[in-house]
């Protein structure tokens, strides 16, 4: 037992060392098991950079149901826009883009209660299919991102303008 406990706390910093910020979700369930057994848990904070880390593989992955288990059914904007358009603007952009590539600066994250606040700073390039119908995307900017903690898990309620 001590054994696994060691090699686990070896290699994680190894598996988290290409993230951005913390904890990708491949790497959680394992860190969750050791979190019981050892009784450390990963904070809100830091499962919060998970799912801000996994929505930005999904965007370049252009795998929409990735970015869409992080998103509240109650989710509405100030554009508007709820669950079923965000999922109609995603279909859209990885239909309009061949790539999406995304550089990230490690969101500050205020959690209150059930309530969090991330300050996300990133850059976006995406190359179109079709650069007669489509312009190349070439946007840096920041955006707050609002969540709330639904049966555990952090999910994201509004994706605030681009800063």
């Amino acid at each position: 037992m001590r054994r696994w406990l060691l090699v686990a706390l070896v290699v994680s910093p190894l598996l988290l060392a290409g993230c951005q910020s913390a904890t990708p979700l491949k790497v959680r369930p394992a860190l969750d098991r050791l979190g019981q057994m050892t009784g450390l848990n990963p904070s809100d904070e830091e499962q919060i950079a998970g799912v801000l880390d996994d929505v930005c593989r999904g965007m370049q992955a252009r795998q929409i149901y990735k970015v869409l288990a992080h998103v509240a059914q109650s989710y509405h904007d100030e554009e508007g826009r709820d669950y079923a358009a965000v999922e109609t603007y995603l279909n859209e952009a990885f239909r309009n883009y061949r790539t999406i590539r995304i550089t990230r600066v490690v969101p500050r994250i205020t959690v209150q209660d059930d309530r969090a606040r991330a300050i996300e700073t990133f850059g976006t390039v995406a190359e179109p299919q079709d650069p007669q119908r489509e312009p190349p995307i070439n946007l840096q900017g920041q955006v707050t991102v609002d969540l709330v903690k639904v049966g555990g898990e952090w999910r994201i309620v509004q994706w605030g303008k681009i800063l």
